[in-house]
């Protein structure tokens, strides 16, 4: 029986708060589909190198307990090649880094679910262009490999943006213009982070998925169609 969900990850997951709002990591929304606590350690500008390079991973380490839930979902900032300090290769230490932490977990009586990370919205001539390349079917490939529970969230985000369309889906992301929130002076053009409705996008993603999977349907609150 689940008792809590972890997360780790970068931005796209960091719990944030009144200073940075509207800007919401997707676990802010997740409660909203589950009945346990959620412990969110992703944070912001970390790839899967730097997160276990800077000691967050055995913070992490710490806190797992038997019977927790942890999410894995890193690869924005991996595919950094400019920035050795965070740049992982998709079929190389992107792979061990992600391999190494799920069995870590595991070690703890936990259970890990990898994610492949969020879209990012970049249109091209009206079509929605693939900013992560291999890394998301590294994730599929490793999870497969080793026997490991996954969500392709990659996908599913994908599908939901393009549904949207390229002027709608900014709703979902840090694009606006000025004026809208008190506490942003200027607008930004931002298709990386997520606002609210994005991380409920993302939670709703996730939360369907994990239903159509079968995974730990204990955790999820029934939602009636």
């Amino acid at each position: 029986m689940i008792k809590r969900i972890i997360t780790i990850g970068d931005s796209t997951m960091q719990f944030n708060n009144f200073s940075k709002f509207p800007q919401t990591g997707w676990p802010q929304a997740l409660d909203r589909f589950v009945k346990v606590p959620i412990i969110n350690f992703a944070k912001n500008g970390r790839s899967t190198k730097s997160f276990i390079e800077q000691g967050l991973f055995n913070e992490v380490l710490d806190e797992v307990r038997k019977d927790d839930l942890v999410l894995i979902e890193f690869g924005h900032n991996d595919l950094k090649k400019a920035d050795p300090l965070r740049y992982t290769e998709a079929y190389g230490s992107y792979q061990e880094n992600l391999k190494y932490m799920a069995f870590e977990i595991i070690k703890k009586e936990a259970k890990v679910i990898l994610l492949t990370p969020v879209t990012e919205r970049k249109f091209e001539n009206g079509v929605l262009v693939n900013t992560h390349g291999e890394y998301p079917k590294a994730v599929i490939d490793l999870a497969i490999e080793n026997n490991l529970d996954y969500i392709d969230l990659f996908a599913k985000t994908r599908e939901k943006v393009i549904a949207l369309g390229e002027e709608k889906s900014k709703s979902l992301y840090m694009n606006f213009e000025s004026g809208i929130y008190e506490n942003k002076i200027s607008g930004l053009d931002d298709d990386t982070h997520l606002r609210y409705d994005g991380a409920f996008m993302v939670a709703d993603c996730f939360y369907k998925e994990m239903k159509r999977l079968n995974l730990y349907p204990e955790i999820f609150i029934e939602i009636s169609n």
